[in-house]
Order: structure tokens, then sequence, then C-alpha cells
């Protein structure tokens, strides 16, 4: 069985010299591990698909239906992608040929760091658990497995999670268009290239991750997926001609994010306000280019997400999952306040985003007063028809 190593990039695939492969690893974008090399990572990866029995092989065989034993031998090449070094997570693809015939693409998740393995065993199973609420929005899960690597100067455990790879799906990140010298948002395609989003799209792939997001809150126990950023690439987008399709790709935790003693009827009014207050701002939260400064969408974003919102109260409402009443009388209760009472309602959720990046919390404040103008706007104008 062969195996390949690349690194993907805008340009296509790289291939990896051995000079390349004996660079330091990076933990994260801007730290290099202190004694592990880049060879050691995909070496790492390799060893995750060659377990044993009841490893990774046989996982992805079962899931295709069909024998461990029989088929590992048909696997004939296996090209292992370097993806992306985020702050927490290293994310690989594994493309396997020979399997039935046909090409197999899957993701790996990888930590390295104690806190990021951590948090990626957490993750795992909120994920697993999220997918029996629906698994429409998330990537399928196959296997989980602690790696251990021997590195000439020591050993270390990897945490590998295999998950389906979504295949057309790519990053985006806010980026000034200098054709336009505006903000637009901007879609990571490494196969057919970098390109600007245009209105409707954007509009359209943010209407959807406020409906995600949405179908995900638990309007009893107050649990939601949180926190999420753009700036971390939380959700993938497919933008095809007249179709766009959004998908969430981490979900780190799952608890509420205000904290109620009872669970009476106002509670959960109260706490569904606080979900929608906070998903109309941090909507418009992204890095420039996915690495630089805070940036802010402009107010489409808002309107967005109180349509994807009102969208996913009518699907809980479909499955028996809306616990705040009807829906109009949400709508209703939402259209009766003023731009200044709710700028004032953002105050119980300063101190949460105080505590979360200060680089983005100095842009809240500056922003916030425009912001709540914008959203008793965007409540105005939504009517539930456009659901």
């Amino acid at each position: 069985m062969h195996f390949q190593f690349l690194l993907s990039g805008p340009d296509g695939d790289i291939e990896l010299s051995p000079e390349t492969l004996e660079r330091p690893f990076l933990i994260s974008p801007e730290e290099k591990h202190p004694f592990l090399k880049l060879a050691d990572y995909f070496g790492a990866l390799q060893k995750f698909f060659m377990l044993e029995e009841g490893g990774v092989f046989s996982s992805v065989l079962k899931n295709k239906g069909q024998q461990a034993a029989k088929n590992l031998f048909g696997i004939s090449r296996v090209i292992i992608r370097s993806e992306k070094h985020g702050a927490f997570y290293h994310i690989a693809s594994v493309e396997l040929f020979g399997i039935g015939g046909k090409n197999s693409k899957f993701a790996v998740t990888t930590a390295l760091s104690e806190s990021a393995k951590t948090s990626l065993q957490e993750e795992h199973g909120i994920l697993k658990a999220l997918c029996r609420i629906t698994p429409d929005y998330l990537p399928e899960l196959f296997h989980r497995e602690t790696v251990t690597w021997q590195a000439d100067s020591g050993a270390v455990e990897f945490i590998m999670v295999l998950g389906a790879w979504l295949d057309g799906y790519h990053e985006w990140h806010a980026s000034e268009n200098q054709e336009t010298k505006k903000q637009q948002i901007q879609l990571w395609d490494y196969q057919k290239g970098y390109r600007f989003l245009d209105d409707a799209e954007s509009y359209e792939m943010l209407r959807q991750v406020a409906y995600i997001l949405t179908c995900y809150y638990d309007q009893t126990s107050f649990c939601q997926i949180y926190p999420w950023h753009h700036g971390a690439g939380d959700f993938v987008v497919k933008a095809e001609p007249g179709v766009i399709s959004v998908k969430l790709i981490t979900a780190r935790q799952y608890d509420p994010l205000v904290h109620f003693d009872g669970q009476e009827p106002a509670d959960r009014l109260v706490a569904a306000i606080h979900f929608l207050l906070n998903l109309c701002l941090r909507i418009r939260l992204d890095r420039l280019d996915g690495v630089g400064e805070p940036a802010w969408l402009d107010d489409f974003a808002v309107h967005a997400a109180v349509e994807g919102f009102f969208a996913g109260l009518h699907r809980a409402s479909a499955t028996n999952r809306l616990m705040i009443g009807p829906v109009t009388d949400f709508l209703e209760i939402m259209q009766s306040f003023e731009a200044q009472e709710i700028s004032a309602m953002y105050g119980s959720l300063l101190q949460i985003y105080a505590d979360e990046d200060q680089d983005d919390f100095r842009l809240i404040q500056q922003k916030l007063p425009e912001h709540a103008v914008q959203m008793h706007e965007a409540l105005q104008r939504f009517s539930l028809g456009k659901t």
C-alpha cells in the first residue's frame, strides 16, 4: 500500500519534498512544536490508518458495508493532505483508492496539546449527541483513536477523529474586494479558486447558519452550540449556481448561555430572547481573511439571522420541540421592543463577550448602538410569511 503526503493550497496540491517534511510541526499557526517535524504528523496519520482489526480501516470498511479482512488489501494507494493548521486542531483529508473500485475521501481532525485533546474528545461526544437531534447539518463521524507516535526526541500522543469529507464545501471569510473596494464574503475554494459570493449568496449562507444554530437550540434546557465564530471556520458552505448549502463542522460546547434558577415559561422566553440577541450579533463577527483584524458584516447579516431564526422555530414546532409558545406571539414580543430596549438587553451579554475576546469586545462596544437599531429594523420588516 502506497502512501503519498501532500499539502493542500489555494493553487492546488503541493508535493512535499524531504526538506519540507523536516520542517517543525506547527502546534498552532504561530507556534512550533519543540521537537516534532511535519514528517511526524504525517507518520502519525499513516499509523492511524494502519491500526489493527477494530481500528480505522475496519471502521471505514464496515461503514461501507464491506468486510475489513477481505478489503484491506484492496486499497492500493492513500493520499494524505494537510488541509489546515488551526489554533486548536489540525485538519487532514485522506483519500483511499481501491475500495470497491471507487475512491473514498475522509477527514481527520487531530489534537496534540492537552487542552486541544480534552476539547476534541468533548466535541466528539457533543457532535454525536447533536446528530440524534438531526444529522442533516453535521459531518458523519466514524472513529476516534489515541495514536502514540515515537519521534526522535520523545513520544507524543495524538487524538484523531475520522469523519466524512464534505466534498465541495469550503471555508469562507470576510475580505476586502479590491475591485469593488467593499468588504465581501470570499469563498476559499481550493479547486476552482477563491471567489467572492454575491449578495444573494451571502444572505442565504448566513440565513442557513442562523437556521442551523436555532435547530440545535434546546428550548427546555437552554443548551446551545456556543461558542462559535466565523473566524474559526465553524461553518463551511457549498456554493453552486442557484444552490447554497451550509454545514456546521464543530461544536465546542453545548450548554446554556445564560443560567436561570427555574424552568418556568418566563425563563424559556427570556432565554430565547438572549439566544436571538446573541445570534444576531455574533453572526456579524469574523476575522478579515480568517486571521486578520476583527471584521463586522453589514446589516444584511442581521436580516438573514432573523429570518433563519424564525425558520428554525418553525422547524422546532414541526418536531414538537417548540417550548416558548406560538411563533407569532414570540415575533410580536420582539417587535414590541424599541431599539434602545434592544441595546439595553445586550447588557447581560457584554461580560460574556469581554471574557471571550477583547478585540471582538472593543468592536462590539463600538458597533452596538447602531446594531440595535438595525436589529429593530430587521424585526419590524420581518413577517412570518418569509419562512
